[in-house]
């Protein structure tokens, strides 16, 4: 039996800026690291060997004191090493709300 090194990290990082008293700016980044993947060979493999990345930008605008409009893209990128790249994806995300507070 091998031990676990479970070696993975994390990092995300969020900023926001202020265009006009309405609108507002928001990116996003993440990433993650699992490197501990001890692929085939004599034995049954264990751990993890992944690595994902992505980015959102949100725009929000209030149309009115109790109207909010949001629009949001995203970028993200999978690579699963432990499925042999069968899990691996690229997507785009689109995503817009209105909010009305009663």
């Amino acid at each position: 039996v091998l031990d676990s090194r479970n070696n993975y990290w994390d990092l995300s990082s969020t900023a926001g800026f202020i265009i006009d008293d309405k609108t507002d700016l928001q990116a996003h980044y993440f990433f993650y690291r699992a490197n501990n993947y001890e692929g085939p060979g004599d034995y049954v493999p264990y751990g993890a060997g992944a690595r994902e990345h992505g980015v959102t930008l949100t725009l929000s605008r209030n149309l009115r004191k109790n109207l909010r409009v949001t629009c949001k893209y995203g970028y993200y990128d999978y690579t699963d090493e432990t499925f042999g790249g069968h899990n691996d994806y690229t997507a785009h995300l689109i995503y817009s709300s209105l909010h009305y507070r009663f």
